[in-house]
């Protein structure tokens, strides 16, 4: 399948509908301690056949394209292998889950499992209400923490006191799908251009200029809906920055600052573009989902955008290819990178175990295999290997399984804090419309983390 839907964005953008507890300490309803979060001993069972008939609930944002078609799959053939497990699903757009997600675990009948949001925007949040379930009893049953490599565990880890992410127990479980920041390229204009596929950080500077000089739009860039910016804008950081500086700012490990994870770098550089003309000349009034469908119709060498994300039409694969933006000192590249999604188990759920039987199906090899049917890039499953003819979602395929196998996957930047994605957002679409500086921009979000700092240390 070649045309595929884009993979929802794993940062949230309605962060402050879930935000509010978590700022004031706890979520209201709940104590805010760490008791409810701590699991509880005693076995678990992790044969489905001895659970009996169960019904399980579960909320998902695959509501439409190859999201529902690989969801759908995955959940008819977890109950053809247990029969006595049904499955019901409720899809909901994305910001439409995230919104309601906190009332619906708050309520006395919430769904069994939920697509708990990456960082302290909701995953965070709900674990220091206790409204998700410690994993760590299951995750030691199935040997999730042994199977899954130890970024994808860093993902979902909390301590129990809801104070530091990724380290701790573990409060939501990865699908075998990827979801990752790449960078598209054209193949015609590529060529039309004159060079090879950057394998460096200088030969991708060069083809900039030379795309500009040929009269081609270097990047196909739009941001009038503030979220556009992003996707280059941690494409560059991740070029730039050591990659444990990376990740421990965004765990909050070390008090490594932002100035030391390659953000600097990153903001001005991406002025420097905008100054020269290689962002495009509306790049600032055009959304997110234009661009891309601007980049499609050959309006754009490059383009920086999340796996799945282009609009192509049967037959469009071929021109396309992609990779990830090299590292400026020559090391393995670094994508900020996670699962498509995260399950987490209701804290009032009925069915613990056979929930857990549910989410360690959804990260299984037959769930890869099901992601890589239906034209959306596998995780978790290095073997699964993508269907020949589809030259950019082999690329995708490729970048996915080297970035798990060397280990260059980082967190993406705004799980930071509830509020950094705004102010990040913010901050550069003001810098680069000239009404600020990329010092301005570097100041906010580190006042802002460590704003949020303190509310943690409460």
């Amino acid at each position: 399948m070649v045309s595929r839907s884009r993979t929802r964005r794993i940062a949230s953008v309605l962060a402050p509908l879930a935000t509010a507890g978590l700022l004031a300490g706890c979520v209201a309803g709940t104590s805010g301690s760490g008791a409810a979060n701590t699991a509880k001993p005693g076995a678990v069972t992790t044969d489905p056949a001895q659970m009996g008939q169960v019904t399980l609930h579960v909320l998902d944002y695959f509501s439409g394209g190859t999201d529902d078609a690989w969801m759908k799959s995955v959940v008819k053939a977890f109950e053809k292998k247990y029969p006595d497990i049904t499955v019901e699903r409720t899809s909901m757009p994305w910001g439409d889950a995230m919104a309601a997600l906190p009332l619906k675990l708050k309520s006395a009948s919430p769904p069994d499992i939920v697509p708990a949001n990456y960082g302290w925007q909701s995953l965070g949040t709900l674990v220091r209400g206790g409204m998700v379930l410690n994993l760590d009893n299951y995750a030691q049953a199935y040997g999730w923490k042994k199977s899954f490599p130890q970024w994808i565990v860093n993902e979902h880890e909390f301590t129990t006191d809801g104070k530091h992410m990724g380290t701790g127990s573990m409060f939501g479980a990865p699908v075998a799908r990827a979801s990752l920041i790449e960078v598209y390229y054209n193949r015609a204009l590529l060529k039309k251009t004159g060079v090879e596929v950057p394998r460096n950080y200088d030969e991708f500077q060069a083809a900039l200029g030379k795309a500009e000089a040929a009269g081609i739009t270097p990047v196909t860039l739009g941001n009038a809906d503030k979220v556009g910016i992003t996707a280059p804008l941690f494409s560059l950081m991740n070029a730039f920055g050591p990659q444990s500086k990376i990740s421990d700012f965004v765990y909050s490990h070390g008090n490594v600052k932002i100035g030391e994870t390659g953000f600097p770098q990153a903001v001005s550089t991406l002025k420097q573009w905008s100054d020269k003309g290689y962002l495009g000349k509306d790049y600032a009034g055009t959304d997110t989902a234009d661009a891309a469908q601007a980049f499609v119709k050959g309006q754009g060498l490059f383009h920086f955008n999340y796996s799945g994300s282009l609009p192509l039409k049967p037959g469009q694969s071929k021109d396309f290819g992609s990779f990830v933006l090299p590292r400026t000192d020559g090391g393995k590249p670094v994508a900020t990178a996670s699962s498509a999604t995260n399950f987490s188990i209701a804290s009032k759920t009925r069915h613990p175990d056979a929930a857990a039987a549910f989410l360690d199906f959804a990260a299984s090899q037959e769930a890869a295999e099901l992601a890589v049917h239906n034209g959306t890039m596998p995780l978790l499953h290095p073997d699964v290997k993508a269907p020949e003819g589809d030259p950019l979602f082999s690329d995708d395929v490729a970048i996915a399984q080297q970035i798990s196998a060397d280990g260059t996957a980082v967190p993406y930047l705004d799980w930071a804090t509830p509020t950094l994605l705004d102010t990040i957002n913010t901050n550069m679409q003001n810098m680069l419309a000239g009404k600020s500086t990329p010092k301005s921009v570097v100041s906010a979000a580190d006042e802002n983390a460590a704003a949020f700092m303190k509310t943690l240390a409460r």
